[in-house]
């Protein structure tokens, strides 16, 4: 007879009586429900790191929980505690689950103080489910007034309060340090490191030992059963929850992937002065289309300007040995089923500073529409400020700008310089940023979305290079003579897209902002170009 066969019958035949003894022996709920208990505490301890077993394993094991302490839940109000919080505990589960498919699971794990609450709030929980299923089953040896078995539970909670301590040790003292590839181990604590791990794994599986060993004590001893209405049953619940969570997967990957990029507004139309300044800089050798598109304080920024140059892209083989198309001084490239161009300009002005302004357009837009981002990996040799970006786009006929947020990476002082990467892997040269600069470079980006309906979608960010309003005494970068300018740099520009709509864990494109990673795989692709400026004799 299966369970629910066993359940329908007590509740629709036998409510009033106890079953016969030889059912009680064939199925016994105390085994049935300290099963799914079981199973349940294992996965939802245990994880394992592959093939999405991370995700699905503790959603079956929250599940399981359920499942068991439903059962139980009329004998006493321990039990009915341990329902409740199994309902809590299967609920956080299907939320994170979902929730790791939008940027928000990334706001938390950036956030060392959110996550370190909400992991010991998960283990408080299961500390406390734990502790009610013991005094639970010890109320529950006292109702059926036989012998009292063997108190396993008991031993298995002060496995987990064991287990707990280790947990806090180890976060509160992690016995690592920084290095080139994250935290490494200290060579004078590894034995102590794997010690705890290999002592919290011991105690995890003596837990899961000691559930075992009380369902067995259980099993064959006498009972009173409570009618408990079953509405759902088993397999269907489990069904409904995982289709919950796998329905909701792609709306919320679909929602999380679009980045708010601000209004799309018509251009302001540009004074006189602002005009005339543009017209001089396409005098100058600006591109039409690209002066343009600078704003009236862009444009206000490059009113002395002196002479405008093209940056140089000095290696066009940096991708998978596909030599990208170049149009003049633009690099073309495929990107997501569209057609990318990359262009970079130097604006010399007064006062030994240069103003760069990095260009893309979107010649043919891909196919995928959700998340999008332009950066610039500045040398590191000369200070920079006063950061601006624009992006624009033609939907019916008119054209609109938007006003992204410029975001900036590094600038880390030598207090906090171990925290960065790049102090590991290139400490002579951190050095010398922290030297020359005061603090480690800045990485300036943007991110969007491209907005429904638009054509012809372009941006560009700019900055000055030796800004003398932020860095009030910087090197001059070249001479007084306009002739005899010997101002010499080098940079990289990215455009980075996401590709695939279907994927998880979410993957945020703002965690590539500031970096010189050029992905080839994986839901975020780029096309990138490094370009320099070197007088010529």
């Amino acid at each position: 007879m299966s369970p629910n066969e066993f359940d329908r019958r007590i509740v629709e035949d036998l409510s009033q009586l106890p079953p016969a003894p030889g059912e009680v022996w064939g199925y016994a709920p105390w085994r049935s429900a300290m099963t799914k208990i079981l199973w349940g505490m294992g996965l939802t301890t245990i994880h394992f790191e592959f093939l999405y077993l991370q995700y699905l394993l503790p959603l079956l094991g929250a599940a399981l929980l359920y499942l068991g302490f439903r059962s139980l839940r009329k004998e006493n109000r321990w039990f009915k505690l341990c329902w409740v919080l199994s309902g809590v505990l299967l609920a956080v589960h299907m939320a994170t689950d979902i929730l790791t498919a939008t940027p928000v699971m990334g706001w938390i794990t950036q956030n060392p103080a959110l996550q370190w609450g909400l992991t010991w709030l998960l283990l408080g929980m299961n500390l406390l489910m734990l502790f009610s299923l013991w005094r639970g089953t010890r109320a529950a040896f006292a109702v059926v007034g036989e012998q009292k078995p063997k108190d396993w539970l008991r031993q298995g909670f002060i496995c987990y309060l064991l287990f707990c301590g280790i947990a806090l040790w180890s976060e509160l003292v992690p016995l690592t340090e920084p290095s080139i590839f994250g935290p490494a181990i200290m060579d004078q604590y590894r034995w102590l490191y794997y010690g705890r791990g290999i002592a919290g794994l011991i105690l995890e599986i003596r837990l899961l030992l000691c559930i075992s060993y009380q369902s067995i004590e259980l099993a064959s001893r006498g009972y009173t059963i409570t009618p408990i209405p079953v509405r759902i049953s088993g397999k269907p619940f489990l069904l409904g929850v995982f289709g919950a969570v796998l329905l909701s997967l792609p709306i919320a990957l679909w929602v999380g992937g679009h980045i708010p990029t601000g209004p799309a507004e018509p251009v302001s139309p540009l004074t006189a002065e602002q005009a005339a300044v543009r017209d001089r800089l396409v005098s100058l050798g600006l591109p039409e289309d690209i002066a343009a598109a600078l704003d009236g304080e862009e444009l206000e920024r490059c009113a002395q300007a002196e002479f405008v140059v093209a940056g140089r892209t000095y290696d066009t083989d940096h991708t998978d040995d596909k030599v990208p198309r170049t149009d003049g001084p633009a690099v073309l490239d495929e990107l997501g089923g569209g057609e990318t161009e990359l262009s970079s300009w130097l604006v010399f002005l007064p006062e030994g500073q240069v103003r760069q302004i990095h260009w893309f357009r979107y010649r043919e837009l891909p196919s995928l529409h959700l998340q999008e981002q332009f950066s610039v990996v500045n040398s590191g040799n000369f200070p920079i400020g006063d950061f601006s970006a624009r992006l624009l786009l033609e939907r019916d006929g008119q054209t609109l700008a938007i006003q992204p947020e410029v975001h900036l990476s590094g600038g880390e002082s030598a207090d906090e310089v171990e925290e960065n990467l790049d102090y590991y892997m290139f400490p002579e040269s951190t050095k010398m940023e922290l030297e020359r600069l005061g603090h480690l470079r800045y990485y300036p980006w943007i991110s969007f979305s491209l907005p429904a309906g638009a054509e012809n979608f372009r941006g560009w960010l700019a900055y000055t290079v030796s800004d003398r309003d932020q860095f009030p005494e910087p090197a001059d970068i070249h001479t007084d003579d306009p002739e005899a300018w010997s101002y010499g740099d080098f940079w990289y520009v990215f455009l980075r897209h996401q590709v695939q709509w279907l994927h998880y864990p979410f993957v945020s494109i703002d965690a590539y902002g500031g970096t010189r990673s050029a992905l080839t795989t994986g839901p975020i692709q780029a096309v990138w170009a490094p370009f320099d400026y070197y007088p010529t004799a």
